[in-house]
């Protein structure tokens, strides 16, 4: 049976009651577990939320608001709506009741999966257990609260948005080092080269580096040293071509004299 909306409504009412407990109250804690870095008051907020009752929808939109966001939402029930969601836009955060009519958010949260979206995904419920919470968990959402624990929602929000950021950047990082790793193992296969036989053509002079291309002698020498090449001409080459140019030079007949 679910529990009744007026428990979240009530909840509400107590936090706006009791300014110790109140949503903007709890930004200086989150400042302090440094839970959200790159939060600044203000900052667009975009939100799936996937709500059958139309108040819940507008506490949690609320809620939000009150934390700092700017919140640009869209609610949705059913799965077809949430699908039209996920497949047209981009959000930052979905947040997810349990039990929905004709479906669950267990099923919300494997169409997300299915897309291969990483967009952080919260389960709001009023009516789950907590080992219907955990399960969801183990199946792959970032985390859950009950309705009438509006006062954590931000809180939530912020924090597993910066995990699933510094989850992106130790990714990218990871990307980076891989990168670095090759260029690495490249170059020492270069320097291994340098060191020993250099496979050069006897035609055209060209270098044959480790991956199977052939390169200029004065390219190959600048990308594989901290010299610059300038062209010249030895004195040995500068007398051939002299020499060629003197023999393909064309005589003047000589003109008779009667």
């Amino acid at each position: 049976m679910r529990r009744q909306s007026a428990e979240p409504v009530a909840s509400f009412l107590r936090l706006e009651a009791d300014p110790s407990q109140r949503l903007d109250g709890s930004e200086s804690s989150m400042k302090r577990r440094d839970y959200e870095t790159s939060f600044t008051k203000g900052q667009t907020l975009r939100v799936l939320l996937l709500e059958d009752d139309p108040d819940h929808a507008k506490l949690w939109m609320l809620a939000l608001e009150k934390g700092g966001y700017l919140v640009k939402g869209d609610v949705v029930a059913t799965s077809a709506e949430f699908s039209a969601c996920l497949d047209s836009k981009e959000y930052d955060i979905i947040l997810s009741d349990y039990q929905l009519p004709g479906w669950s958010g267990l099923k919300a949260l494997e169409l997300v999966r299915e897309r291969g979206l990483e967009v952080p995904f919260v389960l709001v419920t009023g009516e789950a257990s907590e080992k219907a919470a955990l399960e969801m968990i183990d199946r792959g959402a970032d985390d859950y609260l009950f309705k009438d624990e509006l006062n954590r929602l931000v809180l939530t929000v912020r924090r597993v948005m910066r995990e699933q950021r510094l989850m992106r950047e130790r990714r990218q990082a990871a990307l980076e080092k891989e990168k670095l790793i090759a260029q690495l193992r490249e170059a020492a296969e270069e320097v291994r080269r340098l060191n020993g036989m250099l496979p050069i053509c006897v035609s055209c002079k060209r270098i044959l580096d480790a991956k199977g291309r052939w390169h200029r002698v004065e390219l190959f020498i600048q990308k594989h040293s901290r010299g610059q090449v300038s062209p010249c001409v030895c004195p040995e080459c500068s007398a051939s071509v002299v020499a060629r140019a003197t023999q393909s030079k064309p005589r003047t007949p000589r003109r008779e004299h009667y």
